[in-house]
């Protein structure tokens, strides 16, 4: 399928700004994996079918690129970038250091999470269901209202901006193993439960936990296990227990 061909001009609200509006479909479509790796985008055709200039299109190709999920090519054009594994595991580094800063503060607060509850009921539902998709959507719905409940809403945006590789692979986890999306709600759960205890350390190793699971698979989608986590909450969790480094 062309890139065009996912498109049309009835997804472009002409009365917003057009830039951000193709960037979120393009990399929800490299994200869902409909737009795979290696698939060309034609700027012509698509400024033809959306009926608009290539300025916006371009600073949506731009930033898509800026984030590694679109390589671009003077005089020849723009592909979508093969899943860098080097940019996932840093980007899941980051996102790990600045989502367990965001619990800690919210369990150390015992800071008001009643914002969630609509958006855990929506993932019970699509997780019973297994609808990964839908899930999908709740879960970013989710660590976005952690930072805002935190008061570091720009904690998440820093993270948007640097896990599209990321993104890639966790729809991936979700779309390859069956109830992934239970599990990953059950996750939330745990969050949830250790963040209303008080329980700094135990939020903390929870949202490492949850963060790293991404790094069950590998490049090629196959299962690797649980990944060993490795910040220094559980480092001190296995010393306690006679466990080595």
């Amino acid at each position: 399928m062309t890139t065009a061909a996912l498109l049309s001009p009835q997804m472009i609200d002409y009365s917003l700004p057009i830039a951000p509006q193709v960037y979120n479909y393009l990399r929800g479509r490299i994200v869902d994996n409909r737009l795979p790796p290696g698939a060309k985008i034609s700027e012509a055709s698509l400024a033809h079918t959306l009926n608009i200039s290539r300025t916006p299109l371009r600073a949506a190709l731009q930033k898509l690129a800026s984030e590694g999920l679109v390589n671009t090519r003077p005089h020849v054009g723009s592909t979508v970038a093969e899943l860098d594994i080097v940019q996932l595991q840093e980007a899941v580094f980051i996102r790990a250091a600045l989502e367990t800063a965001v619990v800690r503060r919210l369990a150390e607060t015992r800071a008001d999470l009643s914002s969630l509850d609509a958006v855990m009921d929506i993932q019970e539902r699509t997780a019973k269901r297994d609808d990964y998709a839908a899930f999908f959507l709740q879960d970013e719905a989710f660590h976005a209202e952690l930072s805002r409940i935190a008061g570091v809403p720009r904690a998440w945006t820093l993270a948007l901006s640097i896990k599209g590789h990321v993104d890639r692979q966790r729809f991936m986890l979700m779309a390859s193993i069956t109830k992934r999306s239970q599990r990953a709600y059950e996750e939330h759960i745990d969050i949830i439960n250790q963040i209303r205890s008080g329980s700094a350390d135990g939020a903390a190793r929870a949202m490492h936990g949850h963060v790293n699971s991404v790094l069950e698979l590998d490049e090629h989608g196959h299962t690797k296990g649980p990944p060993e986590c490795s910040g220094p909450d559980h480092k001190r969790q296995n010393q306690s227990q006679g466990g080595s480094l």
